[in-house]
C-alpha cells in the first residue's frame, strides 16, 4: 500500500510543469520564433507560467532574441496587399554581420496612380544611401500608400524584417519620393511610431486632401510634431513645385513643428540633385536616432481602434468634457489673406486630442474631446519606487504607486518587438 501511495505521489508531481530556468528559457524561445505579433502574444502566458519574474524577464527583453546569419542581397518576397499581389524588394548589405545593429529605411516609390502590372518585375527605385537594411513596397491606386492596407502591409514588413535581422530601433526611418513623398506625409500623420525620422522628396500633403485619394478618416497636422520631418522640393518642379508646399510648411511652423525645408533648383519631377543632397540627407538621419519616451506628445484623432496612439499616450474614449481646453485647431491657416483648412473635415466625426508633457514621475496634460486615456510607462522613463501624479486640465486625475506588472510588459513587448520601448504598467486616466 505504501508502494501505491508513493507511486502516485512521484506521479502527481511529474503531471505539473517544472518552473526553472530551463522552463523560462523554452517560454522565451517559443516569444522570440513567433513568426508575427499575435503569434508572439499567444506565447505570453507561459512565460508568466514560467515563473520568471519582471525583473528577469526586462532583462532578456532588453537583451532581444539571438540573431544568426542569414541571407544578404536582393530579396524579392510576394504579398498580398488589399487583394493584389506585390512583390516586395528587401536588401541587406553584404556586410551586414548579426552582431551589430543595422539601421533600416523604408522606400516608397512615386507613380502609385498607375494600375498595377500583372507579371512585371518590379525594379528597386531606392535612392543611394549608406549600407543599411532596405524595404521597398510596391503599391497601385487601388492600395496606395495612404490606405490602411498598406499602412498594415509596412508595418507587417518591418515587422518580419525585424524578427529576423538585427535592425537598430533607434536608426529606422520612412522616406519616398513624389507619391512616396507624400506617403511618408500620411505615415507622420497616422502612424508615426516606429520612425526615427520621416524624409520627404518631391512630395505634396494636400494631395492627402483629396477626396479622389480616398482616405479613410481625418488628418490633423499637428500630428506631424510626433515625427522629426525633413522636406525637399524644387522650385520649378512642374507637378508639385515648392511655393504650393510653402504654405504648409509655414503652417507646421506656427503649429510648434520644425521641419528641415529645403528648396532645390529644379525644374524637373526627379531628384538629380540627390548627389549634392545626400549628406545633408545623412546627416538628419544620424542627428535624430528615434526617442522611444519622449517627454512631451500630442496627438489627435477620430477613432479609437486604431491610429489612436502615439508612443506611450493611447486615446482610449472620446466625448466632449466640461473640462476640456480649447486646444488650437493647428489644420487652419492663412495663405494670400484667405482662411483655409489644409486637411477639410470629410465628415461631421468629432476628433479628440491629447497634449502630455512627462516631468519625471509626473505628467500634465491638456485634452480636447477626450474621456479616457491609458499612459504607458517604462521603466525607462519614470522611477517605479515614487509615486507618479497625473493633472489633466488642471485638476488632479491620478496621485499614488503603480506597481510593474509582468504580463504588461510582455504585452506590448509583443505588439511592438522593439527593445528600445518596453512598458512596465499601464495607467488608466480618466479625464476629469
Amino acid at each position: 500500500m505504501k508502494r501505491v501511495l508513493l507511486l502516485v505521489a512521484l506521479l502527481g508531481v511529474a503531471s505539473y510543469p517544472v518552473r526553472g530556468a530551463t522552463n523560462v528559457d523554452a517560454a522565451f524561445k517559443a516569444f522570440w520564433d513567433a513568426g508575427d505579433a499575435s503569434a508572439a502574444e499567444k506565447t505570453v502566458h507561459a512565460i508568466v507560467d514560467s515563473g520568471v519574474d519582471f525583473d528577469g524577464a526586462w532583462t532578456r527583453l532588453k537583451a532581444g532574441r539571438t540573431f544568426v546569419k542569414e541571407k544578404t542581397g536582393v530579396i524579392r518576397q510576394q504579398g498580398n496587399v488589399g487583394g493584389e499581389s506585390f512583390e516586395t524588394i528587401i536588401e541587406i548589405p553584404d556586410e551586414y554581420t548579426p552582431e551589430m545593429k543595422w539601421p533600416l529605411r523604408v522606400q516608397l516609390h512615386g507613380g502609385v496612380g498607375r494600375p498595377p502590372q500583372p507579371g512585371r518585375q518590379p525594379q528597386s527605385t531606392r535612392i543611394p544611401g549608406e549600407p543599411q537594411i532596405y524595404i521597398e513596397p510596391q503599391a497601385s491606386d487601388e492600395n496606395a500608400w495612404w490606405h490602411i492596407s498598406q499602412v498594415d502591409n509596412i508595418l507587417a514588413l518591418l515587422d518580419s524584417v525585424k524578427r529576423k535581422y538585427n535592425v537598430d530601433e533607434t536608426q529606422t526611418y520612412i522616406t519616398g519620393i513624389s507619391d512616396g513623398g507624400t506617403g511618408t506625409y500620411f505615415f507622420a500623420l497616422r502612424e508615426p511610431n516606429p520612425w526615427a525620422a520621416c524624409l520627404t522628396l518631391n512630395g505634396q500633403p494636400l494631395v492627402l486632401a483629396n477626396r479622389d485619394a480616398r482616405i479613410d478618416g481625418e488628418l490633423y497636422l499637428g500630428n506631424l510634431a510626433n515625427c522629426p520631418l525633413y522636406v525637399e522640393n524644387g522650385d520649378e518642379d512642374p507637378l508639385y513645385p515648392a511655393e504650393t508646399v510653402t504654405p504648409i510648411v509655414d503652417a507646421m511652423k506656427k503649429a510648434g513643428i520644425a521641419p528641415v525645408y529645403h528648396v532645390m533648383r529644379n525644374d524637373k519631377h526627379d531628384v538629380h540633385w540627390w548627389p549634392e543632397e545626400r549628406a545633408f540627407y545623412e546627416m538628419f538621419v544620424h542627428s535624430h536616432p528615434r526617442a522611444a519616451h519622449p517627454e512631451r506628445l500630442s496627438w489627435e484623432t477620430d477613432r479609437t481602434d486604431r491610429f489612436n496612439r502615439v508612443r506611450w499616450l493611447v486615446i482610449d474614449k472620446l466625448a466632449v468634457k466640461k473640462s476640456d481646453v480649447a486646444l488650437e485647431d493647428v489644420n487652419g491657416t492663412v495663405f494670400d489673406g484667405q482662411k483655409w483648412q489644409i486637411f477639410p473635415r470629410r465628415r461631421q466625426v468629432p476628433s479628440g486630442r491629447v497634449d502630455i508633457e512627462r516631468h519625471g514621475n509626473t505628467f500634465e496634460a491638456k485634452t480636447r474631446g477626450v474621456s479616457e486615456f491609458t499612459l504607458l510607462l517604462s521603466p525607462d522613463a519614470i522611477d517605479f519606487a515614487k509615486p507618479v501624479q497625473v493633472t489633466v486640465n488642471g485638476s488632479q486625475a491620478f496621485a499614488g504607486s503603480v506597481k510593474k506588472d509582468l504580463p504588461t510588459l510582455l504585452k506590448w513587448a509583443a505588439r511592438d518587438n522593439d527593445r528600445t520601448a518596453l512598458y512596465g504598467a499601464e495607467l488608466h486616466i480618466l479625464v476629469p
